[in-house]
């Protein structure tokens, strides 16, 4: 369905999905039933000898569950690898095909020069994390250099596209990010929007110590550790994009955090490789940091105030760093959002998530065309978690509780 025409009506926060929308994402949740009964009807599980660590694999309302009790290290990137090695080759081989159809780059051989660089500096930001990353390539069968393609997809894009004169028109991945004080205390939450084809591919990662938004095969996208510290991220596409840190190694590595104003100095100080918003919260603070290849810069503070962000930079300093793609919708998102807060804020992370629909993209079977692919809204007081795949509000929230 092509964006900004009806039924998406993004300004005005309305959304009525199509019959044929929703038959095909009925199909779409029984072709995940079917992906996943592979591990077992309802769970599969890796017991350790002599140890009480476990790995299971679920499906709850649709949404597949890694919970990884593993020792932290390569133990946890083992289980994570052999439980989900067939979704972590697929996911592969969707991105290599987006990246040789979205950049300049001319065959695999080149993405994976492109990804090398990126594992030395894992290494030197975290070894325990990069322990956990070699375990995922091991225990799956996929090179290290393919698993960064599979982490990084949109940081390696913009390694290439920074050459481009022009960006592809169409908005290769988004999200919807709020931030708001509600009667019972702070809530974050966002949608995550990317190629519809990684919908498939979503997945929670449920740790002793925190809660990861993630697809097949990735660390962790966003997530809410047990110190109640949040964090959500929006793509920016750098134009002064170069080697850094795998993102979602910088999200593992924030969310090690205990206070907001720690994840904060995590992300400021991390070498980061290409543009992103990010938000870290917990009770009493957050921070809004947009970020490029060659700049970071705190543009929100302050948790008596609502704070939204799309994909485009909202600091002039920083918009001088990243482009925004002709067909983008982060515009008219932002503008739903906007509208949503000032027809009266959500006042619970129910709320949040339910109120997501309205800037919810549906997905387009058989395309890569952007589509909300999940969401994760969390209380950062009552240290909870409601997730979903798909739109928000269209589908349960599955709730985690640390």
């Amino acid at each position: 369905m092509p964006l900004g025409l009806e039924p998406i009506k993004f300004e005005n926060c309305v959304f009525q999905p199509e019959p044929q929308v929703t038959f095909s994402f009925v199909q779409l949740q029984l072709k995940r039933t079917v992906r996943f009964a592979m591990f077992a009807s309802n769970s599969r599980a890796i017991p350790k000898k002599g140890r009480r660590e476990m790995a299971t694999l679920e499906t709850r309302a649709g949404l597949p569950i890694l919970q990884l009790d593993e020792a932290p290290g390569r133990p946890r990137g083992l289980a994570h690898g052999e439980l989900l090695k067939d979704a972590i080759h697929e996911i592969y081989a969707i991105r290599l095909e987006l990246m040789l159809d979205k950049t300049d780059m001319i065959d695999e051989a080149e993405v994976l020069r492109a990804a090398a660089p990126h594992l030395d500096i894992l290494r030197d930001f975290d070894e325990e994390l990069f322990e956990e990353f070699m375990g995922i390539s091991d225990a799956s069968g996929l090179s290290a250099e393919k698993l960064v393609v599979v982490n990084h997809y949109t940081d390696l894009r913009d390694l290439s596209q920074k050459h481009l004169e022009t960006l592809p028109p169409m908005d290769p991945g988004g999200c919807s990010v709020m931030f708001t004080p509600t009667n019972t205390g702070n809530v974050l939450g966002q949608t995550w929007d990317m190629h519809g084809s990684a919908q498939d591919h979503v997945i929670i990662i449920e740790l002793p110590d925190a809660i990861l938004f993630s697809i097949a095969g990735c660390l962790g996208m966003t997530g809410l550790n047990k110190h109640g510290v949040g964090m959500t991220i929006n793509n920016l596409n750098s134009i002064d994009a170069k080697y850094g840190i795998i993102w979602p190694a910088l999200v593992r590595g924030a969310l090690q955090s205990t206070t907001a104003a720690q994840a904060r100095d995590v992300v400021l100080n991390a070498p980061i490789g290409s543009g992103h918003h990010y938000v870290v919260a917990d009770k009493d603070e957050v921070f809004g940091i947009e970020t490029s290849g060659t700049k970071k810069k705190v543009i929100q503070e302050g948790a008596s105030h609502i704070h939204l962000h799309t994909n485009h930079c909202l600091d002039d300093e920083m918009a001088q760093t990243a482009r925004v793609p002709d067909e983008s919708t982060s515009m008219k998102r932002l503008a739903g959002l906007e509208n949503w807060v000032a027809g009266g804020a959500p006042q619970s992370a129910q709320a949040m998530f339910d109120g997501f629909t309205c800037v919810g993209m549906p997905r387009e079977i058989g395309s890569h065309k952007s589509a909300t692919c999940g969401a994760l809204v969390m209380d950062l007081v009552q240290k909870h978690a409601l997730a979903c795949v798909g739109i928000p509000g269209e589908n349960p929230a599955v709730t985690f509780q640390l």
